[in-house]
């Protein structure tokens, strides 16, 4: 199995899944598309541990997602971390936050959700390498791919049923208050999403705030949705670009040399998005965001600034932001500086620094 490695276009990933199961396969199988990335580790052809650079998906957004956490304890499960050397999952073990079973169980879920996603990609590539795979013990769970296998078909039916409800994230929701159940209370997922939903949150500012990913989000929110309880309001619609992805590649360049590369990120990305297959696009984005990352870090976190607000939540509610701006500027309360905000926000770190620097230009932080 050593050098396996292609694309999902040719060899698709059920039946990858099957090729390492029957093989009783160890090592780490590592999918790419665009800027996503994530590897899934592999002992005698189950999944015993995954990795992924979305932040949806690390152990401490799941855990607050699911309740048995929240933002305060993971900060401070960090410091431990940083201490100590150890696994985040075993210092929240050790300190007594979080039960070893809850925590086995909840790595079984980020497992399982790493490679789900990558079952509904319809572009990308993967390679295998059959190193055995790091730090896997008893605590670990063994997920066979089979099973992943035949949950990615249910899935792929589910999200045509979510798309039909809710085709856009955009969108935000209207609730019918005569309709709410009695359980969806204010300490559940239900109440904590409908809570969002009347103060008039888009669905993609609720899946950040309740640090979900999107199937979770989507599962409840049809459930919801097939109850009455809500529906998506119309999204004002806008006119497609007709700008091909090698224009927009040239753009990119462009930025990027005169030193704009925020800007070129923005246009690189969108360049990836028209053509996902495209190495040019994928190769030219990661170029951008190294640049971008590298001054961004060096402004931001060395050593770490504290984005400090300048106006209040109320003015906060009234301004139009994207849901990952007006997500951090709520966290912004003059007391977590960046490093902190880029460990507990379930966004990536470039996400998180972009938007502070934008905060700050727009004058509704001041970095400290």
């Amino acid at each position: 199995m050593r050098g396996l490695m292609g694309s999902f276009a040719v060899l698709p990933l059920q039946d990858l899944a099957d090729l390492l199961q029957r093989r009783k396969a160890s090592g780490t199988l590592t999918c790419e598309r665009g800027t996503v990335r994530k590897s899934v580790f592999l002992s005698g052809g189950a999944a015993v541990g995954a990795s992924s650079n979305d932040p949806r998906e690390y152990l401490g957004q799941l855990l607050i997602n699911f309740g048995h956490l929240d933002a305060e304890q993971l900060g401070k499960a960090f410091r431990t971390q940083e201490e100590t050397k150890i696994r985040l999952g075993k210092v929240l073990t050790m300190v007594g936050l979080v039960p070893a079973e809850t925590v086995k169980d909840v790595l079984a879920i980020k497992t399982r959700e790493t490679l789900l996603d990558v079952f509904l990609w319809d572009a990308g590539v993967f390679s295998f390498d059959d190193t055995p795979p790091p730090d896997v013990d008893d605590s670990d769970p063994s997920i066979p791919l089979a099973d992943v296998a035949r949950e990615a078909e249910f899935r792929t039916t589910a999200w045509n049923a979510f798309r039909g409800e809710f085709p856009t994230g955009a969108a935000p929701l209207v609730v019918d208050e005569s309709k709410v159940p009695k359980e969806a209370g204010p300490g559940t997922v239900d109440g904590r999403l409908l809570a969002l939903a009347r103060d008039g949150k888009t669905i993609d500012e609720i899946g950040i705030a309740i640090h979900a990913t999107d199937f979770h989000l989507y599962q409840r929110l049809y459930a919801l949705a097939r109850q009455g309880v809500l529906r998506a309001a119309t999204p004002e619609r806008t006119g497609p670009e007709s700008v091909a992805a090698s224009d927009l590649l040239d753009r990119a360049r462009a930025l990027l040399a005169d030193g704009r590369a925020g800007d070129a990120r923005t246009v690189a990305a969108r360049a990836l998005e028209l053509a996902p297959s495209s190495g040019a696009a994928r190769s030219l984005l990661a170029e951008v965001e190294r640049a971008l990352g590298a001054s961004l870090r060096k402004e931001l976190l060395e050593p770490p600034r504290v984005p400090r607000p300048r106006v209040s939540a109320d003015e906060i509610a009234r301004l139009s932001l994207s849901a990952r701006d007006r997500y951090l500027l709520s966290r912004c309360d003059g007391t977590r500086n960046v490093l902190a905000l880029v460990r507990l926000a379930p966004l990536a770190e470039l996400e998180v620094l972009g938007a502070v620097r934008r905060l700050a230009d727009a004058g509704l932080v001041e970095l400290g």
